[in-house]
C-alpha cells in the first residue's frame, strides 16, 4: 500500500494523519486544529531483547521548545511499529487556540482511533 490519508474530526477541529511507505518502512504525519506545524517527532523500531528471548519496540522521541506533540507522537509510533512490525517515523503538530482539557482529550481519543484505522487498513491489504 503506497499512500493513505485518513481525516477525522476532534470536536470542530479536522485532524489528518497521512501515511506513506517508503520501502518497507513507514511515514507518518498527523496534524490539524488550528495551526499546522511539527511540534514532536518519534522513530521507532523492532529491536531483539538483550535480556530476555523477546522482540521489543524502541522508540526515540524529538520536542520543538514549547510542544507537546511528542507524547501523540510517541504513542502512535509505538503502536503502529508493535502492530505491523516495520520502522516508522511518526511527526504530529496539532495546536488548539486556548485548548481545554476535554478538547485535548478528544484530539488523543481521535488520534488513538486514526491510528488504529491505518493499522486495520494495511494490514487488510497484507
Amino acid at each position: 500500500m503506497g499512500a493513505m490519508i485518513i481525516e477525522k474530526k476532534a470536536g470542530k477541529h479536522s485532524i489528518i494523519l497521512n501515511a506513506v511507505t517508503i520501502g518497507r518502512d513507514l511515514l507518518v504525519t498527523i496534524y490539524g486544529g488550528d495551526e499546522h506545524h511539527i511540534g514532536g517527532v518519534a522513530v521507532a523500531h523492532s529491536t531483539r531483547s538483550h535480556y530476555r528471548d523477546a522482540t521489543t519496540v524502541s522508540v526515540n522521541t524529538f520536542t520543538f521548545p514549547g510542544h507537546k506533540d511528542y507524547v501523540v507522537a510517541n504513542s502512535a509510533a509505538e503502536k503502529i511499529c508493535n502492530s505491523m512490525g516495520v520502522p516508522v517515523v511518526v511527526t504530529v503538530g496539532i495546536h488548539i487556540d486556548r485548548a481545554t482539557r476535554e478538547e485535548i482529550d478528544e484530539v488523543v481519543r481521535t488520534v488513538d482511533g486514526m491510528v488504529e484505522d491505518l493499522i486495520a487498513q494495511y494490514q487488510k491489504a497484507e
